[in-house]
């Protein structure tokens, strides 16, 4: 039965086998930092893809959202009439209660005369 190189050259005792023991040993030691290294590597580009990947979706998310946010302000920029609580008219009158109340309250608050002029803006 063969014995591997570590093994045949670590019962060996002069300067020669000694110094092929250690530079065998140095290379395997290297050789797994290699590899390690190869690993480190694969992993970095594999979490590279995905970094580039969400950022493609953000990129896209983002983008649905700037023209959302155009489309809103394009829906604000628009003049709007303004709705008056007028409320059901009951018969015989010229207003529903809720006018009524809201003109009852401005005068509350703001005076009869300047109420009457709040009126006639709206």
């Amino acid at each position: 039965m063969g014995l591997s190189w570590s093994e045949f050259s670590s019962r060996c005792k002069s300067r020669w086998s000694a110094l092929a023991r250690s530079l065998y040993l140095g290379r395997l030691h290297w050789h797994e930092k290699y590899r390690e290294a190869v690993e480190d590597q694969k992993e970095s580009e594999e979490a590279l893809a995905e970094c580039e990947a969400r950022c493609r979706q953000l990129e896209q998310e983002n983008d649905g959202l700037r023209q959302q946010v155009c489309g809103l302000q394009a829906e604000l920029a628009e003049p709007r009439q303004i709705q008056l609580p007028l409320g059901d008219v009951p018969p015989g009158q010229q207003y529903g209660a809720n006018m009524v109340a809201l003109c009852v309250n401005l005068g509350r608050k703001l005076g009869i005369r300047r109420s009457v002029r709040a009126l006639k803006i709206f």
